[in-house]
């Protein structure tokens, strides 16, 4: 038992205590749920006073709930408590998010792409300065150590930079013709409505790697985020919107992953997905 003692007294005061010892051998792992939950709820309370822990979906530049009011929670997977509930939505919130994506389409196609990179560019700065309150939640509802989320939202802000500087460089060509006196011209045309669904285990950057290429070309999108991790996405949003970037170009919608993948693919408004 002395044994078990020293090594145990190597580790840090506060890791101490989550150990107990049945012999000098067999250390048993035990979670304290109840300092862990403390823990979580603090930076919960943080994420709210900074508007990035949202539990609304995103339709039209507006926050708003399942329209039939249910909802899904979302759990800390450390610990199996609930932090917070986002609506469980279907194929009609789907379908208005869609439409709120194709008329926020028919303007946001008419920004230069100097105008799309610089909101592109404003969008990447937030991510930036939001990183660890991003690594903070993604580690929350996901259960990604925070180095590890903290490192996501870098890598994932990165497409977002990349894309930035992409959105001035979507060049056309002039293509040699049979007579001379004729030119043919090449010129890239945005397509409409993206859809993105992603996974749990990448939160930010399966979104930003399907959402910067989109919204660099001058698309608007639809994303359905995983059910089990919703907030890293919606966050995200947010700080799309903050970055000016238009009401609609931008739509979250969580809930029924059939019904909403079901309407994503049937919309003749939804051009890639």
């Amino acid at each position: 038992m002395r044994s078990a003692i020293s090594r145990m007294a190597t580790f840090p005061a506060s890791c101490r205590n989550l150990f107990l010892f049945r012999s000098a051998s067999a250390p048993m792992p035990v979670r304290f749920a109840r300092t862990v939950s403390t823990e979580a709820s603090s930076v919960a309370a943080c994420l709210d006073k900074s508007g990035l822990l949202k539990s609304q979906a995103l339709i039209g530049g507006k926050w708003v709930d399942a329209y039939d009011g249910k909802t899904i929670k979302v759990y800390n997977p450390a610990t199996g408590e609930v932090i917070t509930e986002v609506p469980f939505m279907g194929c009609k919130e789907t379908n208005d998010a869609i439409t709120s994506a194709s008329n926020a389409f028919c303007s946001w196609r008419q920004f230069t792409a100097a105008e799309r990179s610089k909101c592109l560019r404003k969008w990447f700065d937030l991510l930036m300065i939001h990183k660890e309150e991003l690594g903070q939640l993604m580690t929350l509802e996901q259960g990604k150590p925070l180095k590890e989320a903290i490192g996501e939202v870098t890598y994932g802000a990165s497409f977002i930079e990349f894309f930035a500087e992409e959105a001035k460089r979507v060049y056309g060509d002039i293509i040699p013709a049979t007579l001379p006196d004729r030119r043919l011209f090449v010129l890239k045309q945005p397509v409409g409505v993206v859809g993105a669904v992603t996974p749990w285990n990448f939160p930010l950057a399966m979104i930003t790697r399907k959402v910067g290429p989109a919204i660099a070309c001058g698309c608007t999108v639809v994303i359905k985020p995983s059910e089990l991790t919703p907030l890293t996405a919606l966050a995200a949003a947010e700080l799309s919107l903050q970055a000016g970037i238009p009401p609609g170009v931008v739509n979250v919608v969580m809930g029924n992953a059939a019904d909403i993948g079901d309407a994503l693919l049937a919309s003749p408004q939804v051009f890639q997905c």
